[in-house]
């Protein structure tokens, strides 16, 4: 083997030439093909070969395939050859940098307003959880409380189904008015989803959009208003909301949790142990074969230092750690979706605290903690994400060190994002935080680069 690292270019494409030797006819080709895109991906989310390249490659291999008599064997379910999605778009939005992002928090307020509501022609009862001023609008978080469907709507998927969801969700927002202290009026946009809570109840969740119903009215960052009051047509007492001024957060730059970008993409990939694509079953053994060719491809191109301690030391629990505790974090996860809807202001905190990143945009939007569940919300750019193992994309991680001493892992979880490569998405705490904590110090990592931001958790403090 030669001393000097390869070209990534070159270890790509030597590594589709290993594939298409082994590759025959009538044979399986997933696994194979994930590490050809898994490596590619991994290449293109480390900046070491351009998306438009990777993409050539990948079908240059796929044409030799289909050439060898491989036909019929694409799509996700069988491992399709290319870096979409996963690292797409990414390197063109970090490149191009937050100047064209409409998304950042400008203001981030616990809202829980409750009115009454008729939906499905049933009295319910909407929540706005959360109220966030962006330079676009007021987006608000909106859910409902269950209703009973008429049989055409049993099946939320089903294409029949679709047209009176819509019409419910329409009504849902026809029924709310925002005004402010200035007397402006708010035209409301946007839709919630329907999600089964049991035999033939569904309840609406989603976000809307408020913004001035002036015409050419572009203060809304500009003059941010003192309150904000929502009513409902459906009836009940108008609920105002005090829109308070941000805090002074302390933030600051922190070293990267590994020293080489390419060692905290290969711990993410591999956490994986077996995985199930479509129908189609991967082994623990498959898996572990996708992420050691990644690792090796990057070692070889010179990405991944042999000396790094991540090839040495064992794995941290819990996605690595014995299997209870890895089982245990997926309970704790389960009960988190599952645990009590209702939303008590004095639980969260608004905070839109910045981070003095070089490369990307991070701002911990909001911090709550509901007994030992403690979690923030995250706004970031850029930020996408691949719909399938193995072509992630870990644009942000999440650490956390308490007041009391102890290292908590930050947990993904609900996440949105938009075309626009600006993501929100929450990450809650494992192992769980004791109601003795107090203070959490937030370490917010890219492959690149991590800051962090002191944060008292809601509730806990004085």
């Amino acid at each position: 083997m030669s001393s000097q690292p390869a070209e990534p270019e070159e270890c790509l494409r030597s590594l589709t030439a290993e594939a298409l030797r082994v590759a025959r006819p009538g044979h399986p080709l997933l696994a194979q093909s994930l590490g050809v895109m898994a490596t590619a991906n991994a290449f293109v989310m480390l900046g070491l070969v351009a998306e438009q390249r990777a993409e050539q490659i990948l079908a240059g291999h796929r044409a030799a395939l289909e050439a060898k008599g491989i036909t019929a064997l694409w799509g996700v379910s069988q491992g399709e050859l290319t870096v979409r999605p996963g690292a797409h778009g990414y390197w063109t939005a970090r490149v191009a940098g937050a100047d064209e992002t409409g998304e950042v928090p400008l203001r981030v307020l616990p809202a829980g307003v409750r009115l009454p509501v008729t939906l499905a022609d049933q009295q319910s009862e909407i929540s706005i959880d959360w109220l966030k001023l962006t330079r676009t609008g007021w987006r608000m978080t909106v859910r409902t409380t269950a209703v009973a469907i008429p049989s055409a709507d049993e099946t939320p998927r089903a294409a029949p189904a679709r047209q009176p969801i819509a019409a419910h969700s329409t009504g849902l927002l026809a029924q709310l008015s925002v005004t402010d202290d200035a007397g402006r009026g708010y035209e409301l946009t946007g839709a919630a989803g329907l999600s089964r809570s049991g035999p033939g109840r569904y309840e609406w969740h989603g976000e809307a959009v408020a913004r001035p119903d002036v015409a050419g009215d572009a203060g809304i960052a500009g003059s941010i208003p003192q309150w904000l009051e929502f009513s409902s047509a459906a009836g009940g007492d108008p609920r105002r909301v005090p829109v308070t001024p941000t805090t002074d957060i302390p933030t600051g730059v922190a070293e990267p949790r590994w020293p080489a970008p390419a060692e905290a993409f290969v711990e993410t990939l591999a956490k994986v142990s077996g995985f199930t694509l479509n129908g189609n079953e991967l082994t623990p053994e498959q898996t572990a074969r996708i992420a050691a060719t990644v690792a090796d491809c990057l070692m070889s191109v010179g990405a991944l230092p042999a000396s790094s301690r991540l090839l040495r030391e064992p794995p941290e629990p819990p996605s690595h750690g014995p299997a209870w505790q890895a089982e245990l974090a997926r309970r704790w996860e389960r009960r988190i979706h599952r645990r009590d809807t209702q939303f008590r202001p004095s639980e969260h905190s608004g905070l839109v605290a910045e981070l003095p990143l070089k490369h990307a945009t991070a701002v911990i939007e909001s911090v709550s903690a509901h007994g030992e569940l403690a979690g923030i919300r995250l706004y970031g750019h850029p930020w996408v994400r691949g719909e399938y193992w193995p072509m992630i994309t870990p644009c942000f991680s999440v650490h956390a060190t308490g007041d009391d001493g102890a290292g908590y892992q930050g947990m993904p979880g609900n996440w949105r994002g938009s075309g626009s490569h600006e993501g929100v998405g929450e990450f809650w705490f494992w192992p769980p935080v004791p109601r003795s904590c107090q203070r959490l110090r937030v370490t917010v990592s890219t492959l690149w680069e991590a800051a962090w931001a002191d944060i008292n958790l809601p509730g806990r403090t004085e």
